[in-house]
Formats: structure tokens, C-alpha cells, sequence
């Protein structure tokens, strides 16, 4: 069965012109308020910085924004040997009340950070994951994969993956459903989930349940001439930046696992996509999802009206944000249910 649904709150039709994004364009107000807190803060654009000083400013800009996370069963750091190197895990335990609260098994989502693959890390994701843990009844396993330009593609993708196989193998240790595994990430991080999934595909393992893309770059090659100097998501500026440190050469650009839109998307796992409407990746977020759904992959679009890039990491900020844990965190009780029967 092929199906590829679409679900967002009504836009909001104000300050169409501001900051002088697209007429066609709605930001949100709580859009426009995280835009001018970090006018107000001073964030400087990362194309303009090397990537030591674009992690900082990166941490500094989503630290403005980030909550408290809510309390979990527990936590423990572990960490993957891969090769001669050891890839860091912080693993999160739902805290459950009621009848779920004495169940054998969890869901187990191992997610991958943001960040461009050269910023980013566990901390700044404590608050996303330990609130999808808890909505999802699931076992979250954030990956610390090591980054660019220290660590071109394919290591990034390669410790995400080694991540998902090291989930698989230890499902049973951490009380987790082998049957039920979720690769997820946000922007760069949703980039690897796809690239993960391709990879599983590829290597006849390890079994995965479904993909959570959260506005994933999808497609490196793409012309995002038009969102120069963007300030609602990543810029052409920023993608260009991020690209030229990722990737080794542009004749990568076009590799499946670089850029998942040249990939062969049959028998690949369901997939949740969530997109923002003022995000520069959208476009082809939207594509990837087709792709998807005319491959034959059961696909569920979550489109959210008035939302920038990164709006889901920030839910104590964007009330759409812990809407769209909520909603997607609702889809992977469905799976385990769906597994289990």
C-alpha cells in the first residue's frame, strides 16, 4: 500500500514581507521572535567562520532557546568501538506511568544529531531526546559521530551506522525491541537516517522499522540560489559551507549516500518526514517525499505552516515544535504496536 499523507496546523498569514522572505511565505510569530533574538544576540552567519568558531556560535545560537529536559528513567553514556575509535552514546529510558509502565520491550530510535555533519552534540540534543523518549515510550540512543572537516564522508555516516548495528546486537541488554528500530535525525542528522536506511538496504542489515527525517538534507547538488542569505534556515551560503567540509570532492555530491535523492528508494522502510514551510530544504524535502511514496515506501509528510529549520530540537520554544514530538512520537507507538501483533 503506497500512501503519502500531508498534516499541519492553518498557516498564519501576517508579516508575509519581513525580513524580506517570499511574499508566498507565512512566518510564524514565534518564527519571527527567534529570528529577532538572535539579531538582538548577535549570532554571526557560519559561512563566515571557520568550523571551531561555527561550533561555538552554533551551541551559542540554540542555547538561547533550549529548555530543561524533562526528567527520565535514566541515562547512561556508553561508547561504540568502531575500527580504533570509540563513537559516544548517551542512551535515554522512558519514564512510563500506568499499564506501559511494566512492558518487556521498548521501541529503540537511534538518532543522529544536526548540525551541517561539523557542528552539533549530545548536549544540545538532551532536551528533544529525553522528550521523545518519554512521548514514544521508546529507548532514544544519541550518537556523538565524529565530524567534519576532521572527519570527512564517509566516518560520519559510517559511525551512524555502526551506532544502529550496535543498537541491534544489544537490544537485549538494553531492554529494547529488535523489531522495532528507528533511525531518526534532524537536518544533517535526518541527511545520515536516510543514509543509514540506504546502507541497511545495501548490507541485508540491521533490520530497521522505519526512518524519522526531520527536515533532512536530502540533496547536496540542489540550487538553493534563490535562498541566499536566508535567515529562516540554512542559507546557499551555509550549505556551501557545510558541503565543502563534509564532502571530499563534488564528484561525491551525487553519491546515494551523500545526497539520498540519487539513491534507489525501494524497499526502504516507512518513513515520517517533517518539514517546515519557511525552511530553505523544504523544496526538496517535499521531492524526497514523493520520491519516496512513488517508490513504495509508506510515507507520512508532516508539514508544519510558519516553522524555520530546527523548530523541532526547541520544543520549550516553539509550541509547534513539542506538537510535532507529539505527533511523531504517537507514529512509532503505532509501529511497535503494528510489530507486536
Amino acid at each position: 500500500m503506497k500512501w503519502i499523507f500531508f498534516e499541519a496546523t492553518a498557516p498564519n498569514k501576517n508579516n508575509r514581507l519581513a525580513f524580506g522572505i517570499s511574499s508566498e511565505l507565512a512566518p510564524d510569530p514565534k518564527a519571527l521572535e527567534w529570528l529577532d533574538r538572535q539579531t538582538s544576540a548577535g549570532v554571526r552567519d557560519i559561512s563566515e567562520l571557520e568550523p571551531a568558531e561555527g561550533r561555538k556560535e552554533d551551541a551559542r545560537m540554540t542555547e538561547l532557546f533550549l529548555g530543561k529536559p524533562e526528567p527520565v528513567e535514566k541515562i547512561e553514556n556508553h561508547r561504540i568501538r568502531e575500527g580504533l575509535s570509540d563513537i559516544p552514546v548517551r542512551v535515554y529510558w522512558p519514564k512510563i506511568t500506568g499499564e506501559q509502565a511494566d512492558k518487556e520491550l521498548y521501541p529503540m530510535i537511534v538518532f543522529f544529531h544536526g548540525g551541517g555533519w561539523v557542528c552539533g552534540n549530545l548536549e544540545l540534543y538532551n532536551e528533544i531526546c529525553a522528550m521523545l523518549a518519554n512521548r514514544s515510550e521508546s529507548i532514544i540512543i544519541s550518537v556523538d559521530y565524529r565530524l567534519a572537516p576532521e572527519h570527512k564522508f564517509p566516518t560520519p555516516l559510517n559511525d551512524c551506522y555502526a551506532a544502529t548495528k550496535w543498537a541491534f546486537e544489544n537490544a537485549k541488554y538494553l531492554e529494547g525491541d529488535q523489531d522495532t528500530i528507528v533511525v531518526a535525525g534532524d537536518s544533517a542528522g535526518g541527511n545520515l537516517a536516510a543514509a543509514v536506511a540506504l546502507m541497511a538496504k545495501e548490507k541485508n542489515g540491521p533490520l530497521i522499522a522505519a526512518q524519522l527525517l526531520i527536515y533532512p538534507v536530502t540533496d547536496l547538488t540542489s540550487d538553493m540560489t534563490k535562498y541566499s542569505k536566508d535567515k529562516f534556515g540554512p542559507s546557499k551560503e551555509a550549505m556551501e559551507w557545510f558541503g565543502r567540509y563534509y564532502v571530499k570532492s563534488d564528484s561525491e555530491m551525487k553519491n546515494p549516500l551523500v545526497s539520498p535523492a540519487y539513491g534507489d528508494l525501494r524497499g526502504l522502510p516507512r518513513a515520517i518526514v517533517v518539514t517546515a514551510e519557511c525552511d530553505p530544504l523544504r523544496e526538496q524535502d517535499l521531492e524526497f517525499a514523493k520520491k519516496l511514496e512513488q517508490s513504495g515506501v509508506k510515507t507520512l509528510l508532516l508539514d508544519y505552516p510558519g516553522m524555520v529549520h530546527g523548530f523541532m530540537q526547541l520544543p520549550s520554544f516553539f509550541p509547534n515544535g513539542r506538537e510535532a514530538i507529539e505527533r511523531v512520537a504517537a507514529e512509532v507507538k503505532k509501529i511497535y504496536v503494528e510489530n507486536e501483533m
